[in-house]
């Protein structure tokens, strides 16, 4: 089996393999986190074998991008998963990586809001709508420019007059377009 990238997002698992991104939305998953252990593994499953995706008898290697507000239980819990699912060695790669330090990130996406900062701030949108109240909030934080990706489809129009703020272009499919391109090195 060649590399294999697994991002989640929202409720969505996108696999990173042979230069395609594989993105299927599932009910196991919630704010990118896995909530439903054996539906996710169930249906991560089946994705492999829709895809005609084959693994050694033995296991591979597979790669997961962390994301900044994951706990060190949430990183155990899905090496636990992955083992289970017959993968030999589980590899994090940090979401930090794909970022320039020159700009502070800002990820908004359906339900849930991520501030890509020194300590990183989770923020749940079920409370909170105004987004360039909670831009402005942290502004003492950002380096001089911020910049939004994610899923959330009102990025475009959300503007600020205290803190200059831009979107990436592909902003919905930032992360794995950058998957597309990483270069992993084992150490």
């Amino acid at each position: 089996m060649k590399e294999l990238i697994v991002y989640f997002c929202d409720n969505v698992v996108h696999i990173v393999y042979k230069g395609e991104v594989i993105s299927k939305k599932l009910d196991s998953i919630s704010r990118g986190l896995v909530v439903n252990r054996t539906g996710f593994m169930e249906s991560f499953l089946e994705i492999l074998k829709k895809e005609k995706i084959k693994s050694k008898l033995f296991g591979d290697k597979i790669y997961i991008v962390k994301d900044v507000y994951l706990k060190p239980s949430d990183l155990f819990y899905l090496e636990s998963i992955f083992a289970d699912l017959g993968f030999i060695k589980v590899v994090f790669l940090d979401i930090k990586e794909y970022f320039n330090e020159d700009y502070t990130y800002i990820g908004i996406f359906q339900d849930y809001m991520v501030f890509y900062l020194d300590n990183p701030v989770f923020i749940d949108l079920k409370y909170f709508k105004d987004f360039p109240k909670l831009i402005e909030y942290f502004k003492d934080y950002y380096q001089k420019f911020v910049l939004l990706f994610g899923t959330n489809k009102n990025i475009p129009n959300i503007h600020s007059n205290l803190v200059y703020i831009y979107y990436i272009d592909d902003f919905q499919n930032y992360i794995t377009q950058s998957l597309l391109k990483v270069k992993k090195y084992d150490v």
